[in-house]
């Protein structure tokens, strides 16, 4: 996983690295898309096999391994006298960072991804800083420092800014020095850029406290385990504040 490069952070490419790449991968991609923004409804059918295959013009095959690959995410189950069924949403795998990405701002789940995952991220990510102001590396500690500041420069571009708040915090779920909190990168990857597509980020600067990262960042190359806990469980209580406080609509404009 690259963090940086020679012009600074840089997002890498995280979202369906597992598949193969072709036919079945851009499949999928719209397949789950149109699931996820309710083109195909919950409850309801996809169209059958023929149909797809004469729709996106591929073969049998690379229709049949995109829905396993679907249905292993949650998303659809299959039966040989029914068809392929929209799963409902409590069945879908909402840690997936493909199943998380597949939502526009307009979809009608958007609004609601964005609360739970911030709720869920403070339950990881205060103990993810606190150990790891007991494990980081130099190396570590220097791409949390570099990263906070690249966030706290007005001058920092948004697709810039995307890259090196990815890079703060999958850095600290590396420096946990945990193998399960490592885990959680990929979905750290999907809901920031989603918060990021979807314009939650673009909020006025007086919501959000313009150094948290920063202090984390120097509570962490101390060693202060309290002080990087307290820290990022104070950023996150912000952010569900302002998630809490959005409408649906505040995401589409």
């Amino acid at each position: 996983m690259i963090l940086q490069d020679k012009n600074g952070f840089v997002l890498p490419a995280l979202q369906l690295s597992s598949l193969p790449t072709g036919a079945v991968k851009q499949l999928v991609n719209k397949l789950g898309k149109r699931i996820a923004n309710g083109e195909y409804a919950v409850g309801k059918n996809m169209p059958m096999e023929p149909e797809l295959v004469e729709e996106h013009g591929v073969s049998r095959t690379v229709v049949r391994e995109a829905i396993k690959v679907l249905s292993g995410k949650g998303l659809v189950r299959t039966a040989r006298r029914y068809g392929t069924h929209v799963c409902d949403i409590d069945d879908w795998n909402l840690l997936d960072p493909d199943v998380i990405g597949w939502h526009e701002p307009s979809s009608p789940m958007t609004h609601r991804i964005f609360v739970d995952a911030t709720h869920f991220r403070i339950l990881i990510e205060p103990k993810a800083a606190a150990l790891a102001a007991q494990n980081a590396t130099t190396l570590q500690k220097d791409i949390l420092r570099k990263s906070s500041e690249s966030l706290t420069a007005v001058e920092t571009l948004s697709s810039d800014r995307l890259a090196a708040d990815f890079a703060f915090h999958a850095t600290l779920l590396d420096a946990s020095n945990s193998l399960m909190l490592r885990q959680f990168r990929g979905f750290m990857h999907a809901i920031l850029s989603f918060s990021y597509t979807t314009g939650v980020i673009a909020l006025p600067d007086d919501r959000i406290e313009a150094d948290a990262h920063s202090m984390i960042a120097e509570a962490v190359a101390v060693g202060d385990s309290e002080k990087a806990e307290q820290g990022m469980r104070k950023m996150l209580e912000v952010n569900i504040s302002i998630a809490e406080s959005l409408q649906p609509s505040d995401l589409i404009n």
